[in-house]
């Protein structure tokens, strides 16, 4: 199995205009959303195989902000990127996924880089008087790092995965994913597409290994049977139904993190 299945959305280049600012902290670059006076928390988006500047990721991250978070994007895919990447980092644009290229990121090498991400949040969070909570947003492969980022961090209180990869801790770097499920210790939202609800809809094994974590009973599963994985942030936005779909991903998303950093 690899991270994406065949019929998964390719590449789209970023045609935004971001308003944020790219930086680097502990030797990790990362795209910071315009920050708001006040933060009422930090989320970190963990962007899918095309990197930090693929498709529409930092527009979401600058859409997120406008709620009144710290929101940055993570330069994770870039040591090496593949064939150049997008940006420096990930996979290049018309590139496809190569299995052996990911190998190279098992969550040992990524959690420094995670971590870094995660200090320079805090960092901010503290310097505006704001609470020190996190929240973790993946996209595809990235909600790999969201996961792992829950387990490993107590300042991380949610998760939300849009089209989750998750797998790829079983096919890629050789660990359990059922068992990577059940650790997670918080909150999670799941939205798989149509092609990915055979290994991520609610009743799949993976997803009852998230329902059976110690936070299980507070996940959501929020599919979109219509959509083609990579929809979210790679979609083709002039088809209607697809702009239904990634609105309402956002809205989902917005509404997941909003009840559970506020709560916690």
């Amino acid at each position: 199995m690899a991270c994406c299945p065949p019929t998964a959305l390719p590449y789209l280049a970023a045609d935004y205009a971001a308003k944020g600012t790219t930086l680097t902290t502990d030797g990790v670059e990362l795209y910071m959303a315009p920050p708001p006076d006040a933060p009422q928390a930090a989320i970190i988006l963990c962007p899918d195989v095309w990197g930090w500047n693929g498709g529409r990721v930092r527009a979401v991250a600058d859409m997120i902000a406008a709620e009144g978070y710290l929101v940055v994007v993570g330069k994770f895919l870039s040591t090496p990127c593949f064939e150049g990447g997008t940006d420096g980092d990930a996979l290049p644009p018309g590139g496809s996924f190569d299995m052996e290229w990911i190998k190279n990121f098992p969550w040992p090498k990524q959690a420094p880089k995670v971590a870094a991400v995660a200090a320079f949040c805090k960092q901010r969070l503290a310097e505006s008087g704001a609470p020190c909570k996190l929240g973790v947003v993946g996209f595809c492969y990235g909600g790999h790092l969201a996961c792992h980022a829950s387990i490993n961090d107590p300042d991380v209180k949610v998760g939300v995965v849009l089209h989750p990869s998750m797998q790829l801790e079983s096919y890629a770097f050789g660990g359990d994913t059922a068992a990577l499920m059940q650790q997670v210790p918080v909150p999670f939202c799941l939205m798989p597409a149509g092609d990915d609800e055979a290994t991520w809809g609610e009743d799949a094994p993976f997803s009852k290994e998230l329902r059976a974590s110690a936070a299980g009973a507070a996940c959501e599963w929020k599919p979109f049977h219509e959509m083609s994985h990579g929809f979210s942030c790679r979609g083709d936005l002039s088809d209607p139904a697809v702009d239904r779909d990634v609105k309402a991903a956002f809205e989902e998303t917005k509404a997941f993190l909003a009840k559970h950093l506020s709560s916690s």
